[in-house]
């Protein structure tokens, strides 16, 4: 094999590596509000939106946490794989103080509403 050759297929790889790794994409944390935050993250891959939604409400509980807050997920939305569409999630959500009333359970009733 000419060392030519083996440049191109070096590059290659490196190329192919960039595009695999490269394909998970997200805002960072983005302030829309006192103490209000979102995230946005997006894959092209065998991925579902809920697994990017997982993904990104991890990366708003490290933020939280990085700042001694808790997250509290106020709203979220998710968008599945599809051919040429990648799947994808938006988390909107706030770092509140520890021991903040907010941080409580809501009522069975809205928990019921949630999942329908």
């Amino acid at each position: 094999m000419r060392i030519a050759d083996t440049k191109v297929i070096s590059l290659m790889i490196r190329v192919a590596a960039c595009g695999l790794l490269g394909g998970c994409v997200h805002s960072g944390v983005v302030k829309v509000g006192p103490d209000t935050y979102m995230i946005a993250i997006s894959d092209w891959g065998v991925t579902s939106g809920g697994y990017e939604k997982a993904k990104g409400i991890g990366v708003a509980a490290k933020y939280c946490a990085s700042i001694g807050r808790e997250i509290l997920v106020t709203s979220t939305a998710q968008n599945d794989m599809r051919f040429g569409r990648q799947a994808a999630a938006e988390i909107q959500f706030r770092c509140l103080i520890k021991g903040d009333p907010e941080l409580t359970r809501p009522p069975a009733s809205l928990e019921q509403q949630s999942r329908d």
